[in-house]
C-alpha cells in the first residue's frame, strides 16, 4: 500500500511539473480564429482590438479590451510621428492589464491596409517595452466575422497591471545609427518598389529614393488579398535565399514613417524568429527629409559583404 501512495505522489509531482513547463511555452506568434475561439476566456490571454472607440463599440471579439494607435504614437517637433516615451507606454500597457506573465493577442479591424499595420506597429512597441509573449490575429477581425464568430457589444472590465517598462535598446535605431552601419548591416525598405526606386514621390518626404545600400521588400508581399500570412515556409526560403539573410545578424528596417516596417519586423522577428531585428521608427519622414542623409535613386540593390 505504501509502494502504492509513493506512485501516486510521483505521478501528481509529474504531473504538476508537466504543466508547469507547459506555461513557460510563448504564445505562438500568429495564431487563428478557431485557436482564438477555443482559448478566448483563458485567465492568462488578454484579447486586444486595434481600432477606434466606434468599431469596438460596434462589436468586438469576447473578452476583448481596446486601445487605439494614438495610445502608442506621438508627433515630435520635426513633424513626423514616434514611439510615446516609456512613461506613457507604461501607462497604456497597464490599463491593458499586461504584463510578462501574459500572453497577448492583438487583432485590427481592418477596414484600410494602414489599419492592418497598426496592428504589427503595437506588437513591435510591446516588445520593445519587454512584453514578448505577443501574437497576431491571422485576417484580424474580419477573418473573425467571416467565419460567423460572435461578436460582443459590452465594455470589457480589465484589471490594471503593475507592469514598469525595461526598453530593449536592440531593436530601435535612430539615425545616428543608421548612418553609422550604412552598407555594414543589410537594410529592408518595406515600401511599395515605386517609392523605394524612387520613380514615385511621397507627399511627406523631400527626397526621393531609398537609403543607400538597402534592399526593398514591400511589407504586403507576406499577406495574402485578405490579409492572411503566405505560407511560412515560402515566407522562411524567400528571405533566407532571395536575400541572403542570416537569422543569427542583425537587420535594420524602415519604411515611410514606421507602420510599414512594423509587419516587416514581424514577420521577421516573430513569425520567422531572426535575432536581431532592429527598426528605424522615425524612417523616410526624418532621412528623406534632410539634405545630409545618403540616398539612391532608380537602382535595385543587394547587400553584399
Amino acid at each position: 500500500m505504501r509502494e502504492y501512495y509513493t506512485q501516486r505522489i510521483e505521478m501528481n509531482k509529474l504531473i504538476i511539473a508537466l504543466l508547469s513547463s507547459t506555461a513557460l511555452f510563448a504564445i505562438e506568434p500568429l495564431v487563428d480564429t478557431a485557436w482564438l475561439d477555443a482559448h478566448k476566456g483563458d485567465k492568462n490571454l488578454r484579447i486586444i482590438e486595434v481600432s477606434t472607440p466606434k468599431s469596438y463599440k460596434e462589436g468586438h471579439i469576447p473578452f476583448a479590451t481596446f486601445t487605439s494607435i494614438d495610445k502608442w504614437r506621438q508627433k515630435v517637433d520635426a513633424g513626423f510621428l514616434t514611439l510615446k516615451s516609456p512613461q506613457e507606454i507604461e501607462v497604456e500597457i497597464q490599463r491593458l492589464g499586461i504584463d510578462k506573465e501574459q500572453d497577448v493577442v492583438l487583432y485590427a479591424d481592418i477596414k484600410t491596409p494602414k489599419d492592418f499595420l497598426k496592428a504589427s506597429y503595437i506588437f513591435w512597441a510591446l516588445h520593445y517595452h519587454g512584453i514578448k509573449n505577443v501574437a497576431l490575429l491571422d485576417g484580424g477581425k474580419q477573418a473573425w466575422i467571416k467565419e460567423n464568430a460572435i461578436l460582443d457589444r459590452s465594455q470589457v472590465q480589465i484589471q490594471a497591471s503593475e507592469y514598469k517598462v525595461t526598453t530593449l535598446s536592440a531593436l530601435l535605431a535612430d539615425r545616428a545609427y543608421v548612418e553609422q552601419h550604412l552598407e555594414q548591416i543589410p537594410m529592408l525598405d518595406a515600401r511599395p518598389s515605386d517609392k523605394y526606386l524612387g520613380i514615385t514621390p511621397t507627399a511627406t518626404v523631400q527626397r526621393d529614393g531609398h537609403i543607400k545600400g538597402a534592399m526593398s521588400y514591400s511589407w504586403n508581399y507576406s499577406v495574402q488579398s485578405d490579409y492572411k500570412l503566405k505560407e511560412k515556409n515560402k515566407l522562411e526560403t524567400l528571405f533566407a535565399q532571395g536575400y541572403n539573410l542570416d537569422k543569427e545578424k542583425e537587420v535594420l528596417v524602415y519604411c515611410t514613417g514606421g507602420l510599414e516596417t512594423s509587419f516587416n519586423y514581424y514577420v521577421l522577428a516573430g513569425l520567422l524568429e531572426y535575432k536581431h531585428v532592429r527598426l528605424y521608427d522615425a524612417s523616410m519622414k526624418e532621412w528623406g527629409n534632410r539634405e545630409d542623409t545618403p540616398m539612391i535613386q532608380y537602382k535595385y540593390e543587394v547587400f553584399q559583404k
